[in-house]
């Protein structure tokens, strides 16, 4: 685990990332997933950045998990956004970190 974020796996995602009332990033990744493999250091620098303001989440799941049909990930990476344990964006794909860093910024200023 890197400091900057929390490692969830599916089975404790209800307590740990819905049960939060903070503002939430979860990252919805997969180890084999080349794409994530280029989103994981974007991840992790913006939660270096965010760190305080924002909790962050890293979440390994494989097309099998529950979790992956219950919350309609269509492919990884995804990026869940919640605030008080309700999502409130999603982002699927790569994203880089000046793209995550602003809307980062809109749902900061608008909660």
């Amino acid at each position: 685990m890197a400091d900057s974020y929390i490692e969830v796996t599916p089975e404790n995602f209800t307590e740990q990332v819905l049960n939060s009332s903070d503002f939430l990033i979860a990252n919805i990744s997969a180890p084999q997933s080349e794409a994530c493999k280029i989103q994981e250091p974007e991840f992790e620098a913006i939660s270096k950045e965010y760190q305080g303001r924002a909790t962050f989440a890293r979440v390994h799941v494989s097309s099998e998990d529950d979790l992956v049909s219950r919350w309609n990930i269509e492919g990884v990476p995804t990026l869940l956004f919640f605030k008080g344990g309700k999502e409130i964006y999603r982002i699927s794909g790569i994203v880089m970190r000046h793209k995550l860093r602003r809307q980062i910024e809109g749902i900061l200023l608008v909660n």
